[in-house]
C-alpha cells in the first residue's frame, strides 16, 4: 500500500472494519467471561436513570439494546460488539484528526497504525465500561474543534455532540472541554466563534446532554464523586511515573523511529497544532501531579484514553519530515497488529496461565442455579438477590433477572454505596414472581442466613434451600454456595 499516495478514504474504512470484525470474533469466541464492568453497565441501564454510582448515564444507556431484546441479543456478544465498534470509530477519528492537522495521508496512516503498539484499542480496553466511550469520541472532539475554529463554525455542533456524550461516559472529559472553553476566551481565532449562532446552538446541545446528570447528582448526594473520593488517599507515590511509561511507551517507539528516519520534533508553528498540544498536555500535567500526591487512584485507567490523542499530537509536532520513507515502518505496524491478535487468540485458545478459563465457573453456576429454579417453580427467573454471585446471574441469566438490592448511598466512617441496585422492585413484585437467593461463597446452607437479601426484605419466606458447589474455573478450589427460593404466587 502506498500510504503517501492515498487520496481515497476507503482503505481507512476497510482497515478499521476488518480490525473491528476480527477482534469481535476473537474476543467473543475465546474470552471465557465478560469483566465485572459489564455487569455494572447492564444493571445501570436497567435502572433507566440519568446517572449511576460511578459514572454518568451513557454507560448504562448504551446497554439498552440488550435490555430491550434479551432473547435476540446475547449480552456478552453485545459487550464486545459495542466496545470494538467504539474503538473503530475512535480509530477513524485519529486518522481524520491527523490528516486535517498535517494534510498528509502518510502521517495520518502512521498515527492510525501506531495505535497497534498499544493495548488501548484491543484487550486493554475490554475490562472497562467507560473508557471505550472516551476512545470513541475523544479523537472526534478534537477533530470537530479544529474544523469549527479554522474551517466552519457549523462544526461546533459535532463538537457539542461528541464532547457531551463523552462527558456522559466519564467526567474526565471535562478536562478537555474546559480547555476548549479557555481557548474561546483567550485565543482570538477561537473567540470569533462567539459571533456565530452555531456556537450557541452547540452550547445548548451540550447542556441538554449534561444537565440531566447534574440534576441526578444533586438528588443523589453526588454519589459518583463520592465514590471517586473514597478510592483516593493523600500520600506520595511513584506509581504515577511508572504508569506514564506503561501507557505512553508507543510514543517513545514512534519518536525513535521518526528520528532514525531523519525527522525532527519541535513546537509546531501552526496555531491549530499548538492548541491541540496544549489541550492534551495541560490536563495530563494536572493528572500527573494530582496522582503523584494521592494514592489509590486508578491512574492507568485515567491515562489510557489519552494515547489516542497523544499519538496524533506527537506526529503533528514533526517540524522536519523524515528523509527516509515510512512505508516499511507502517507495513511493520500492520504485521504487528496481526501478531497481537494471533497472540491473543493463542493465549486464550491454549488457556495459557488459565486465561482462557478465567472465572468461567460464573456461567456454569448461573446455568445450574437457574435450572434448579425452573425445576422447582416452573417459571422463568425474574428476580435474584443475596451475595456477590447473584450479580453475575443478572448478566448471564437467560432472561436477565433483576436484582433485589435497593439503592443505598451512605457517607459515614466508610463510604458505602450500592453498585448494583434496583429502583423499581416492590414487595408485591417479589411475592408475585418469587426470587432466587444466592448465599456467600464458602458458606453451607446450615450457616447461610441470606442477610444480603433479608436485611432489605425481612418478610421474605424461603421455602426451599439447596447447597451447590461453586468452582470459579477448572483447577480452582471447590466451594459451597447455598441457594434459596422465595416461591412465586401460584
Amino acid at each position: 500500500m502506498h500510504f503517501s499516495q492515498q487520496t481515497s478514504h476507503r482503505p481507512v474504512w476497510f482497515w478499521v472494519a476488518a480490525y473491528v470484525t476480527l477482534w469481535i470474533i476473537v474476543s467473543y469466541g475465546l474470552d471465557p467471561t465478560v469483566p465485572y464492568d459489564a455487569v455494572e453497565a447492564l444493571n445501570w441501564g436497567k435502572t433507566g436513570e440519568w446517572g449511576a454510582p460511578k459514572n454518568p448515564w451513557l454507560v448504562g444507556m448504551l446497554m439498552y439494546p440488550v435490555i430491550a431484546f434479551p432473547d435476540l441479543i446475547a449480552a456478552d456478544f453485545y459487550w464486545y460488539f459495542i466496545h470494538f465498534t467504539g474503538i473503530g470509530i475512535g480509530m477513524c477519528g485519529v486518522w481524520y484528526l491527523t490528516h486535517r492537522l498535517t494534510q498528509r495521508s502518510d502521517y495520518a496512516w502512521l498515527a492510525l497504525l501506531s495505535l497497534n503498539l498499544s493495548g488501548i484499542i484491543n484487550f486493554d480496553l475490554i475490562p472497562y465500561n467507560d473508557n471505550y466511550i472516551l476512545v470513541t469520541f475523544w479523537p472526534w472532539m478534537l477533530y470537530f474543534f479544529v474544523r469549527a475554529v479554522y474551517d466552519n463554525p457549523a462544526w461546533w455542533i459535532g463538537f457539542a455532540l461528541t464532547s457531551g456524550l463523552a462527558t456522559m461516559g466519564k467526567y474526565s472529559t471535562l478536562a478537555l472541554t474546559g480547555m476548549v472553553f479557555i481557548f474561546t476566551l483567550f485565543v482570538p481565532k477561537a473567540r470569533e466563534s462567539y459571533r456565530s449562532p452555531w456556537f450557541y446552538a452547540a452550547i445548548a446541545i451540550w447542556f441538554a446532554l449534561v444537565i440531566p446528570n447534574v440534576i441526578w447528582l444533586m438528588n443523589n448526594d453526588f454519589a459518583a464523586f463520592k465514590w471517586v473520593d473514597s478510592q483516593i488517599k493523600t500520600g506520595l507515590t511513584l506509581k504515577t511515573t511508572g504508569s506514564l511509561f506503561t501507557v505512553f511507551y508507543p510514543l517513545i517507539i514512534i519518536a525513535v523511529i521518526i528520528r532514525l528516519k531523519g525527522g525532527r520534533f519541535g513546537w509546531p508553528e501552526e496555531q491549530a497544532k499548538r492548541l491541540i498540544n496544549i489541550m492534551i498536555l495541560a490536563p495530563l500535567a494536572v493528572i500527573y501531579v494530582w496522582f503523584t500526591f494521592h494514592q489509590g487512584g486508578r491512574i492507568t485507567e485515567w491515562l489510557q484514553p489519552f494515547v489516542l490523542l497523544c499519538i496524533p499530537a506527537l506526529i503533528c509536532s514533526v517540524v522536519t519530515p523524515p528523509v527516509k520513507p515510512l512505508k516499511n515502518v507502517m507495513n511493520g505496524l500492520i504485521v504487528f497488529a496481526v501478531i497481537v491478535i494471533t497472540g491473543y487468540a493463542a493465549v486464550m485458545g491454549f488457556n495459557i496461565r488459565d486465561a482462557g478459563q478465567k472465572n468461567i465457573g460464573m456461567k456454569t453456576f448461573t446455568a445450574e442455579a437457574e435450572s434448579w429454579w425452573e425445576q422447582e417453580t416452573g417459571k422463568p427467573l425474574k428476580y435474584t438477590g443475596g451475595e456477590y454471585l447473584h450479580e453475575w446471574v443478572t448478566f448471564y441469566g437467560k432472561h436477565q433477572p433483576e436484582t433485589l438490592q435497593p439503592w443505598i448511598n451512605e457517607f459515614g466512617h466508610d463510604y458505602r454505596a450500592t453498585n448494583i441496585y434496583n429502583l423499581h422492585v416492590t414487595r408485591d413484585d417479589i411475592r408475585r414472581h418469587g426470587a432466587l437467593l444466592i448465599g456467600k461463597i464458602n458458606r453451607t446452607c446450615a450457616d447461610e442466613p441470606f442477610t444480603g437479601a433479608l436485611e432489605d426484605w425481612p418478610d421474605l419466606v424461603i421455602v426451599k434451600r439447596k447447597q451447590v458447589v461453586y468452582q470459579s474455573q477448572p483447577g480452582a478450589k471447590e466451594e459451597a454456595v447455598c441457594l434459596g427460593i422465595v416461591r412465586p404466587e401460584q
